[in-house]
């Protein structure tokens, strides 16, 4: 748990581990403590999990996605939509409160992958996975491993920059809720918490200043 004081508001960032079953005891034991709660995921995104008993999803998922799958069965196998989203999500639904949605929606996330993810990007991925299979990582927990793997993929400017920008807008989203929340329990894949923690220690720092 990562905890930051906001304008006032506490607001502890809960890392996880995408896809990994064990995960959903986390958001179990943190829940109840808070009087928002909020997850790295548009709004689309959290309608669809909401929604999963509901309706047919989508299971497809990429390739570079299927060999991160494929490492970290050594921890466990990974499920599709991510245990501790959809753990989040029915606590959500069974006291009466509504997920934040942190992250951007599809349409301006398409917009940002179309502007920084180049063709010879894209190219690469399907060269990157194959070369991903191959690769050893030492990492001795699933939290080392998910932050190894996101820098092998991040090794794609491309997807460095997504992952970057996806950084500087959930910290302000983080930011912006705090304004109005006395508590906020936020719920971020754990490769991206190093990075919007910074920014929004950079954010303190440059205000004291």
């Amino acid at each position: 748990m990562i905890s930051l004081d906001i304008g006032g508001c506490r607001v502890d960032i809960l890392p996880f581990v995408n896809g990994l079953p064990s995960e959903a005891e986390k958001v179990k034991e943190a829940f109840g403590k808070y009087e928002a709660y909020g997850a790295a995921l548009s709004v689309e995104g959290i309608q669809a999990i909401e929604r999963r008993n509901e309706e047919e999803t989508d299971d497809s998922i990429g390739e570079l996605d299927l060999v991160y799958s494929k490492h970290m069965e050594k921890f466990g196998i990974a499920e599709v939509p991510s245990p501790a989203l959809c753990e989040l999500a029915d606590l959500c639904r069974e006291n009466g409160l509504k997920i934040i949605p942190l992250d951007m929606n599809e349409e301006d996330f398409t917009e940002l992958y179309c502007d920084k993810v180049r063709t010879l990007d894209f190219v690469r991925e399907h060269h990157h996975a194959k070369k991903g299979l191959k690769k050893q990582f030492d990492a001795e927990t699933p939290e080392e491993l998910a932050v190894q793997w996101d820098s092998f993929v991040n090794e794609i400017r491309g997807y460095r920059e997504v992952s970057e920008a996806r950084e500087k807008y959930i910290a302000a989203q983080i930011r912006d809720t705090a304004k109005y929340r006395k508590s906020l329990l936020a719920l971020i894949e754990v490769e991206r918490c190093g990075g919007i923690a910074a920014l929004l220690r950079e954010d303190d720092v440059q205000k004291m200043s």
